[in-house]
């Protein structure tokens, strides 16, 4: 073949990839179909209610949930697209157009377990979020998962070819370095990723497979865990080329793919939840002691002079790029969902006050888009996304709520309005203000997520006129919203919840008892905090389950 055949063929490759959606605006004007709302200082706002601060974030929240709902159907096998593949798009006739680019389904259902089942199904008080997900989960277990007898056993597939109806990793892309890990490749990252959302999936319906799923994640990333920890200080050398997991193994030969992959907080997590509830699901010593080893070897390892918190080798996360064995490809997903776990977990680090501020300064530098606040997704992939930028907003509102410092919430405002932007009216949620395509992982599974969790940071940006859970410790199994007033039931029986209310309440019931206005430290209380409108409600509950509000 003459070079420019060569040349052509990788010409007619490079452009059929999503990358080659990149179109630039026409107008600093307008933002894909949003004309831009700007404050008297030129800095953008929200295309939704510019002038309330905060009203944008749940209304594209809700447009991006309903779409979900409504997902377009790829019409040769009548399934919704998100079940055959990553990518779509709407052409000028408002169809919308399956694409040809590889599956990666654990990401996805990961996400909108958080995002649609925990999040906004509770905000939004609209339960069928339960059984559209459950669907999807089932749809996992039954047709991407390893069988029992492998070495890598009964775990979710990462990634898969387009259109295919059974996952078992993307075959199409091998020659390449095998983007979508290849026929029987796994991500043992997004085994944990997955596997904790089985987890959170079970504690709303408290239904044993997704138990089950969980445990066996877990039983498989204990099993493969690698000691890749540094000798003892303070004259040990630093070996950056394996991680505690692979970033791809072949499931079915145990052969390793890719050797480094710096997400182990997904893991970390699923090994923390099971072991926190182990006397509820009866683990056994044998599966509480394994857990615990494995958590540990990846936990010293983060904080080692090997691993990313010393280093910043942030590296591999995304199921389409091919493998980096020199580990040049740096990601902002692993730093910040990091950060979000010591925020969420702050006795683990004594040094929290300097890490989690260090990541997010890291990732707004590192990633910043120039005259825009929008974040990248990686350095091979460097080009501004709404669900990245939305993440990292939701980073810098939840570390205003810890620390207090308005700088951090001017961030996560900024950014956040600027997300906005990639939700059209229709509730499609494209990649990026210059990338008008729509990925499921990124408009839907991370986008929601993030502008949830920056409401329930910050409750002033929640609706003035509505009642709204915003979070909970514990995951929230069923909420119903009435005009009299908020019942609840929690998983756990010890728990914290948020709550933007029009008014204070009259009286708040805990298991048929009445518990009182308090700033005493007191098991059971409730507070409030009166904003302009309504007021920010918190209660703390302990010994039972539900919770009862009257107005």
């Amino acid at each position: 073949m003459n070079i420019i055949a060569k040349l052509f063929l990788l010409l007619v490759f490079f452009t059929s990839l999503p990358q080659a959606q990149i179109v630039h605006q026409a107008s600093p004007d307008t933002i894909l179909e949003h004309i831009v709302q700007r404050d008297k200082n030129g800095q953008i706002l929200a295309w939704y209610q510019p002038e309330i601060p905060g009203a944008g974030y749940s209304y594209v929240a809700e447009l991006a949930s309903e779409f979900i709902k409504n997902a377009p159907v790829y019409e040769p096998l009548n399934i919704p697209m998100y079940f055959i593949t990553c990518c779509f798009q709407k052409d000028e006739n408002g169809k919308f157009i399956a694409e040809d680019w590889m599956h990666n389904p654990a990401c996805v259902w990961a996400g909108l377990v958080q995002g649609l089942v925990i999040d906004y199904r509770v905000f939004s008080g609209e339960n069928s979020y339960i059984d559209l997900v459950r669907g999807m989960l089932d749809y996992q277990l039954e047709n991407g998962t390893t069988p029992a007898d492998w070495p890598w056993a009964n775990v979710p597939y990462a990634s898969a070819d387009p259109f295919e109806t059974t996952y078992k990793g993307a075959k199409r892309w091998e020659k390449d370095g095998l983007r979508g890990d290849g026929l029987y490749g796994i991500e043992p990252d997004k085994v944990g990723e997955l596997g904790i959302a089985y987890l959170k999936f079970y504690q709303v319906t408290e239904e044993n497979r997704f138990l089950n799923a969980a445990v066996c994640c877990a039983e498989a990333l204990a099993k493969h865990v690698r000691d890749v920890r540094p000798g003892p200080p303070p004259f040990s050398m630093a070996d950056t080329k394996k991680s505690p997991w692979p970033f791809r193994v072949n499931a079915r030969t145990n052969q390793i793919i890719s050797e480094y992959c710096s997400n182990v907080a997904e893991p970390i997590r699923l090994f923390d939840e099971l072991l926190r509830i182990r006397e509820r699901i009866n683990l056994t010593d044998e599966q509480t002691a394994a857990f615990k080893k494995a958590r540990q070897l990846a936990w010293d390892w983060l904080y080692s002079i090997n691993g990313p918190m010393k280093t910043f080798i942030w590296n591999a996360y995304f199921e389409d790029i091919p493998n980096d064995s020199d580990r040049t490809n740096r990601v902002q997903i692993t730093p910040l969902e990091t950060a979000r776990y010591l925020i969420k977990n702050p006795e683990l680090d004594t040094l929290i006050e300097k890490n989690v501020p260090a990541l997010i300064s890291w990732v707004g530098s590192v990633f910043s888009t120039a005259e825009m606040d929008a974040i990248k997704e990686q350095t091979w992939c460097y080009a501004p996304m709404g669900s990245h930028t939305a993440r990292y907003a939701s980073l810098c509102a939840l570390w205003y709520e810890r620390s207090g410092e308005k700088i951090y919430k001017d961030l996560a405002k900024r950014f956040f309005d600027l997300a906005t932007y990639m939700c059209h009216k229709d509730g499609y949620v494209s990649v990026g203000p210059e990338w008008p395509g729509a990925w499921w992982s990124d408009g839907y599974g991370d986008y929601i997520r993030h502008f949830m969790e920056g409401l329930g940071a910050v409750p002033e940006w929640a609706p003035q006129d509505e009642n709204h859970l915003l979070k909970s410790t514990s995951v929230v199994q069923s909420i119903k919203y009435s005009r009299r007033g908020i019942s609840y039931q929690t998983y756990d029986s010890n728990s914290v919840e948020t709550l933007r209310l029009i008014q204070k309440p009259k009286l708040v019931r805990f298991e048929e008892q009445i518990i009182p206005s308090s700033d005493l430290l007191e098991e059971n209380k409730w507070t409030w905090e009166k904003l302009e409108n309504g007021g920010v409600f918190r209660v703390w509950h302990s010994g039972g389950k539900k919770v009862m509000i009257e107005f």
